[in-house]
């Protein structure tokens, strides 16, 4: 992929030191229905301590918390999520202490 191929998002997370195939960030609005705002990163970059390093698993943290929060408004408690972030490789969400991957996971996990 040439810096022409690449969107501005693209842009702004490579140099950011984001990893390129970031799966766990790419997939997260097909996965989960949220996206990241400009917003969502001035947050991270503060959140980080302006460590560029950590940039990437606090947005992570912000797109999970969004998750969360509509959750929490449909009557779940907060403290059935949890969610590891520790670099593109190794980002695992969960509820009811089960690994889930998707929004329909955690409906499925809602019904039992």
């Amino acid at each position: 992929m040439t810096a022409m191929d690449m969107t501005n998002r693209e842009m702004i997370l490579t140099s950011l030191g984001f990893f390129k195939n970031d799966n766990k960030l790419d997939t997260f609005r097909s996965y989960f229905g949220y996206d990241w705002t400009d917003e969502d990163l001035n947050e991270a970059i503060e959140a980080s301590g302006y460590d560029l390093t950590s940039v990437r698993n606090c947005l992570v943290e912000i797109l999970w918390l969004k998750v969360v929060d509509e959750f929490e408004g449909r009557g779940c408690e907060r403290e059935l999520f949890d969610c590891w972030v520790n670099g593109s490789l190794d980002t695992h969400f969960y509820f009811k202490q089960t690994e889930v991957s998707d929004r329909q996971e955690i409906e499925e996990l809602l019904s039992l």
